[in-house]
């Protein structure tokens, strides 16, 4: 059980998800390709960590090897470097406590594999050393030979410049991360090494200050799903990994909107040329809504809104034409009426109600009934207090195929029965909606404390952080982003459905402006298309026209 938090996206480690300490005096290796034991340096008095850094090639020290220690309570930062004969010494740490090591070889020569000593590419698997200053802890490392991965880039117009990222699968998080980067040269070549054996995926961004290339993967494709794997062996070159990029901008600016919220959520359904499943919540309100968008987007419905005693005209309409076999009503009498729920009923071949004693009891039995028979790897859970988080965690869950499910964010735990059904659909994964202020620490502890599953926390400053940061771990690649307003909810929910079961992203802006973190996420995800939703009044013109903004 592994817990991380994300502050805008940056990952941090906690102690407990950080494993096998080693003692205080220790002769180990960085074992990222082979095993070789080397022989201690001569013994050092009263510092904290010292050792000697050979490589597994030519047994002999490595001059120039950054080395950094990183605690992971305080998360203070400590650098040392090896001298002509490979020897390091840090004589103090900032504080008594946990560490690990990060090995730097981008300095050195020889062309050495780099990486968290453990061996692992992250952090959140490296070894762990106790330090203090007077550890006198001997940790000598024999590094093996990296790999080296290059290309050309090729272009449908003129030559840009173009960065280039490597990506490693980080198993703890479940997903594919960043462990390199470079940049084309003025030939439009590339080279990336010093990384240790293994399977990697490459992205190609256009990284000019006016980008027109569309972002893609090796080897031609948008998604990062489909990209290739490229093999890495240890002192081995891996070439001829090219791109050739076409021209994919600027993207096309749309947008979907009504004279309300109704016709909104009318004009979103009217993208789906037909629907299975359709899915029914009351538009004045949020709750049900939230927990029926992921659980719309993860059948590939759409989600439409009504009063709670008046079916609107044009959502009747909608739905007559899309002519589901099934419509499900999420919410009780309460917010969807018996009369409404009968004015449907004839609409579809079978109808369903979703509902619970409280919004959290409708959540928590949207999940159980939608995701019958199917497996919800992970599990977003928000808080039920207020939209926001929940909201822009929609299109995320949909890509995952897993619910947000709705809590009392001031809760000591999470709530009873929750970890039975999270353990019901084999989620192994809980995305946390939020920072603290909204979701609280014991919810947190309590859902990373389950067996088998790990929690991470997404969050940002405010709202549109939160968006940033939730958007900027679950999508790498695009082609559509959606944009909504994140002072209301009424357009999003119906284009969180949308968004999610097209895997897009749905970023919560102001209405007058778009942060200008959303407008680099977007250059890098390359999309073709972005849709605003909703009119005018709630994204002005200055929106169409992706005025930048810092909130």
């Amino acid at each position: 059980m592994k817990s991380r938090t994300s502050m805008d996206g940056t990952l941090r480690p906690r102690p407990s998800a950080l494993r096998r300490g080693i003692s205080a005096v220790v002769v180990a290796v960085l074992a990222l390709a082979g095993t070789v034991i080397v022989a201690a340096p001569a013994e050092a008095t009263d510092v904290a960590l010292y050792g000697t850094i050979t490589g597994a090639d030519t047994h002999t020290g490595i001059e120039n090897i950054q080395l950094q220690l990183f605690n992971t309570s305080t998360y203070a930062s400590s650098y040392a470097y090896t001298g002509s004969d490979g020897y390091y010494q840090w004589s103090t740490v900032p504080s008594t406590g946990t560490y690990v090591l990060y090995i730097n070889t981008q300095y050195a020569l020889g062309g050495y594999a780099a990486g968290y000593y453990g061996p692992s590419n992250f952090i959140e698997s490296a070894t762990t050393l106790s330090l203090s200053n007077t550890s006198n802890m001997n940790l000598s490392l024999e590094l093996p030979k990296g790999g080296l991965i290059n290309g050309h880039i090729t272009f449908s117009g003129a030559a840009h410049g173009v960065q280039v990222d490597v990506f490693a699968y980080n198993p703890v998080a479940d997903q594919w991360q960043t462990v390199g980067s470079t940049s084309t040269n003025g030939d439009n070549d590339w080279a990336r090494g010093n990384l240790p054996a293994g399977n990697y995926k490459v992205a190609f961004t256009d990284s000019d200050a006016t980008p027109i290339y569309a972002h893609e993967y090796y080897n031609d494709v948008r998604d990062s799903e489909d990209a290739d794997l490229v093999t890495v062996t240890s002192g081995g070159v891996t070439g001829n990994i090219n791109a050739e990029l076409t021209v994919g901008g600027p993207s096309t600016v749309t947008r979907i909107a009504g004279s309300n919220r109704f016709e909104t959520s009318a004009k979103i359904a009217e993208t789906y040329p037909s629907a299975d499943v359709v899915f029914v919540a009351n538009g004045l309100g949020y709750p049900d809504a939230l927990s029926a968008a992921p659980a719309a987007a993860m059948l590939g419905a759409p989600l439409l809104l009504t009063q709670q005693n008046s079916l609107p005209a044009v959502v009747k309409a909608q739905i007559e034409r899309l002519n589901p076999i099934t419509i499900y009503v999420v919410g009780g009498t309460g917010v969807v009426s018996d009369a409404v729920y009968n004015e449907l009923a004839p609409l579809a071949s079978q109808i369903f109600r979703l509902s619970g004693a409280n919004r959290y009891a409708t959540s928590a039995e949207v999940f159980e009934k939608v995701w019958d028979g199917a497996d919800a790897i992970t599990a977003f859970l928000a808080d039920g207090r207020n939209y926001p988080d929940a909201l822009a965690s929609a299109s995320a869950a949909g890509k995952s195929g897993g619910p947000v499910i709705l809590v009392n964010g001031g809760s000591s735990t999470i709530p009873a029965g929750l970890d039975g059904l999270l353990q019901q659909f084999n989620t192994e994964h809980v995305a946390l909606a939020g920072g603290t202020g909204v979701l609280s620490a014991g919810i947190a502890s309590s859902a990373d404390a389950l067996p088998g599953i790990d929690a991470a926390r997404y969050f940002g400053a405010n709202r549109y952080g939160t968006s940033w940061a939730i958007n900027d771990h679950f999508f790498h690649s695009a082609v559509n982003v959606y944009l909504a307003v994140g002072t209301g909810y009424a357009d999003a929910l119906a284009g969180a459905a949308l968004a999610g079961s097209k895997s897009s992203p749905l970023y919560l802006i102001p209405g007058n402006c778009v942060p200008q973190n959303v407008l680099d996420a977007i250059s890098t995800l390359g999309p073709t298309h972005i849709v605003l939703l909703g009119g005018t009044g709630v994204l002005s013109p200055a929106v169409e026209a992706l005025t930048p903004c810092t909130v």
